[in-house]
């Protein structure tokens, strides 16, 4: 069973309407993961974590995150995930588009 002391906080890296992402590491192994939290303030905010994490478990890609599990701890909801070092891909596009760069379809 997944839990928030299992893991290290590494830094924050954004915050949005729905949840908070940061950078961790898991203790034991010393993997880079992300961790979405999200509070829980109601039953629709639970409903919609639970989707969200559900919607990552289903949805397998080479285009996706990885999905490594969810959990709750009091009052917060947690989604872990593959940690992309290079960012994710609006900031790759606007730093190309800042360089005045073209970008390829294939990207």
């Amino acid at each position: 069973m997944l839990k928030k002391s299992d893991y290290r906080v590494v830094r924050a890296l954004g915050h949005g309407s729905f949840g908070s992402a940061f950078q961790i590491t898991e203790i034991a192994s010393g993997k880079q993961l992300v961790w979405k939290k999200m509070a829980i303030v109601n039953d629709d905010d639970r409903k919609m974590a639970l989707s969200e994490a559900e919607m990552l478990r289903n949805n397998k890609s080479e285009f996706l995150v990885e999905y490594y599990g969810s959990f709750e701890d009091e009052s917060e909801f947690y989604i872990l995930m593959e940690y992309c070092d290079k960012g994710d891909l609006r900031k790759y596009i606007k730093h190309l588009r800042e360089l005045g760069a073209v970008i390829s379809e294939e990207v």
